[in-house]
């Protein structure tokens, strides 16, 4: 009589790599969906895209009320460079903005509409040129982790100079919890 140990022993082994790389494909697949499901939900929603445009009107009158002309996006912008709540970021002939209203004692013209609509940062900027100049990495250093991805995420498509608005929904301010989304339009 022959003994069969050896071979359930290698069925076994055989059977257990096999479902370890089932495992790890499911995985892999899995966190792929989840993260791009993530980046639908918080890229150009209708609500987002909807409080971006509120904050072009703003800046539209804002240009309207100083008398100026030109971009009223740009004109804003070039207007609070003093204030400091506005910086002018140049790399050769490319240039944009950022605005940071995150300041919980932010009081400027947009306050108002930054906290009705939990508005964080305002840009300016043609993404892309920043993504595919040759210092994109120093653009792109610029910004937070999730503007990168939003700006890479429309990059290749766009040559025109959008306005970018980061809102920040902070859902519980004890522990920190918060959510970013972002939204977009071109300006001319």
């Amino acid at each position: 009589m022959v003994k069969k140990n050896g071979f359930v022993f290698m069925e076994t082994i055989i059977v257990v790599a096999i479902l370890s790389i089932t495992l790890v494909l499911l995985f892999s697949s899995y966190s792929y969906i989840l993260r791009k499901s993530r980046q639908r939900n918080t890229f150009d929603t209708t609500e987002t895209i909807y409080k971006t445009y509120f904050v072009k009107k703003a800046m539209d009158n804002y240009k309207i009320a100083a008398g100026g002309t030109g971009n009223s996006v740009e004109y804003y912008m070039q207007h609070n460079l003093s204030s400091g709540e506005c910086r002018k970021l140049t790399y050769g002939s490319d240039v944009s903005f950022t605005c940071d209203l995150s300041s919980p004692s932010y009081s400027g013209y947009l306050a108002q509409l930054k906290r009705a609509f939990e508005i964080d940062k305002i840009y300016y900027l043609n993404p892309n040129k920043v993504t595919n100049s040759a210092s994109s990495t120093e653009w792109l250093n610029k910004f937070d982790a999730t503007t990168i991805d939003y700006i890479r995420e429309i990059g290749p498509g766009s040559n025109y100079y959008i306005l970018i608005v980061k809102f920040k929904k902070t859902y519980n301010s004890l522990d920190g919890t918060y959510e970013v989304f972002h939204a977009s339009m071109e300006v001319n």
